[in-house]
């Protein structure tokens, strides 16, 4: 299912690309300006939140729940989640596996922390899928990462606004909830929900 599981190294591929492409006097220029500072505030909140992602590394099974429309079945499946971080810490990568309607599918998510706008990024492909990227607050008293983003569906040629709830209820239990908003009646429908287990 193409709205299960997730997203986007696109915007890092992009962001790549684009780097390829200054030429040696911009990157100079850019070399020789004053670097901002970093306050010790900042650099205290990244820190504790990458290691908040860490504690996630490992593996995990997910039981999920898929809701194609309200008028169809609730449908079941099944999925592996492996975590861990890459790029010095900075970022956590998942690689995720799932079987819907018979058919395996692998999706790879990036999740880091921008200290400057305080807020999680996340990125996310899979088999056959659009990739997305997207922005959200961390809400301390709900222990929610929330994710707002659009999403191409592939049939109708149309962007659909979609919300990712994260929420990180204990050491051993993660949950992600998907919502798609109908663009008629501006109301949000869940259409995935999905419960990780940590492996012992």
């Amino acid at each position: 299912m193409k709205l299960l599981a997730l997203t986007a190294l696109s915007s890092l591929c992009l962001a790549h690309g684009a780097l390829g492409q200054q030429s040696l006097a911009a990157t100079k220029a850019k070399a020789s300006a004053p670097v901002p500072s970093v306050t010790h505030e900042h650099s205290s909140a990244a820190d504790e939140f990458h290691k908040m992602l860490a504690r996630s590394n490992g593996s995990w099974t997910g039981q999920a729940t898929i809701t194609f429309s309200p008028d169809a079945p609730p449908m079941t499946s099944t999925s592996t989640l492996t975590n861990h971080m890459a790029m010095g810490g900075l970022y956590q990568v998942s690689e995720i596996t799932y079987v819907i309607t018979g058919k395996p599918t692998t999706g790879i998510r990036v999740t880091g922390y921008d200290a400057n706008k305080k807020i999680f990024t996340r990125a996310m492909i899979q088999d056959g899928g659009n990739g997305v990227a997207m922005e959200g607050p961390w809400d301390a008293s709900a222990k929610t990462m929330t994710f707002r983003y659009q999403q191409m569906n592939n049939a109708t040629g149309k962007a659909a606004d979609m919300k990712e709830v994260y929420t990180i209820v204990d050491a051993n239990t993660e949950v992600l909830e998907l919502y798609r908003l109908d663009p008629q009646t501006s109301q949000e429908s869940k259409i995935l929900h999905v419960k990780w287990t940590r492996n012992q």
